[in-house]
């Protein structure tokens, strides 16, 4: 082997180790990586140069193109190296951008969502109290509502006296099973309230309460006896917000009492009070001759 070719060899390795050590260095590798491929350029170079008995021009070559890669791909991190450094130098800047972009979006989510949340809410509060009140009128039996003032915060009393709880007079009252619920259905701290119409008993946000359409209970909107619900639950109606119906109509009918007494019993009860009837002016009439012959 000519000295020349020897000395070729060396240079050209010491160029690719120093610039695979510079690239290692600017991307942060450590040097396991840089010492595996060493070993494999030169594990390479020395097979082939066994197979041409010396000739090591072939291995010079490929340590060449192998430099020149090197080369250029460190021309290409010294271009992005003032890119890196200002990122690096500026990261924290970066990092609580794009943190405060994150929750601006996401306020602006809940902001612009936050009507169809509520709407969501009533819905599901409106089931929630008709489900204790029909369990209610199923084991008590609801007599009558009070209707003058209807708010639902009964279903959490364990145990009353008399006949009434809340709004409602209830024909079986030792039948109560209650705390019905652990807290009573609010909205923004405003109990609901049930209203009788001309289409029966309805569920409502309480007075007060704001809707996802801006409209206030009691004194935007006011529902009475005369109040169409038909309209106002249909689509476009003060109480529809985009498909969401912000009341519910009770589905089991107030006052249908299952009194113990059938009608036989009362027609029992009938005959006997006529036959005493029928019989008082005779039971008089022999008083009187009594009295007379005395």
């Amino acid at each position: 082997m000519q000295n020349s070719e020897v000395v070729c060899f060396y240079i050209f390795r010491m160029r690719i180790d120093v610039s695979l050590q510079s690239l290692c260095n600017r991307l942060g590798f450590r040097g396991a990586f840089a010492k595996s491929f060493f070993l494999w350029g030169k594990g390479f170079t020395l097979k082939q140069g066994r197979e041409k008995k010396g000739d090591y021009f072939l291995g010079g070559m490929i340590m060449k193109k192998t430099s020149d890669l090197m080369h250029n791909i460190d021309e290409q991190v010294d271009r992005l190296n003032p890119l890196w450094n200002f990122f690096q130098k500026h990261f924290v800047t970066f990092s609580a951008s794009l943190l405060t972009a994150l929750s601006l979006l996401f306020l602006v989510r809940v902001f612009m969502s936050r009507t169809e949340v509520i709407a969501t809410a009533i819905k599901e509060d409106l089931t929630t109290i008709e489900q204790c009140l029909e369990r209610i009128d199923k084991e008590c039996n609801i007599l009558s509502i009070r209707v003058d003032n209807a708010m639902i915060d009964f279903l959490t009393v364990e145990k009353f006296v008399g006949s009434a709880v809340g709004c409602l007079n209830l024909a079986y009252p030792a039948k109560w099973k209650g705390p019905y619920l652990k807290q009573n259905p609010t909205l923004r701290e405003r109990p609901y309230e049930i209203i009788k119409t001309k289409q029966g008993y309805f569920l409502i946000p309480g007075k007060g309460v704001k809707l996802p359409s801006g409209l206030v209970m009691g004194k935007d909107l006011t529902i009475t006896f005369e109040s169409n619900m038909t309209a106002l639950l249909a689509a476009g109606g003060h109480l529809n917000f985009k498909g969401l119906v912000l009341a519910k109509r009770l589905k089991f009918i107030v006052g249908d009492w299952d009194s113990p007494f059938k009608q036989d019993s009362f027609e029992k009860v009938s005959s006997v009070l006529k036959e005493f009837h029928d019989a008082m002016p005779y039971a008089q009439r022999g008083d009187v001759q009594g009295k007379v012959g005395c």
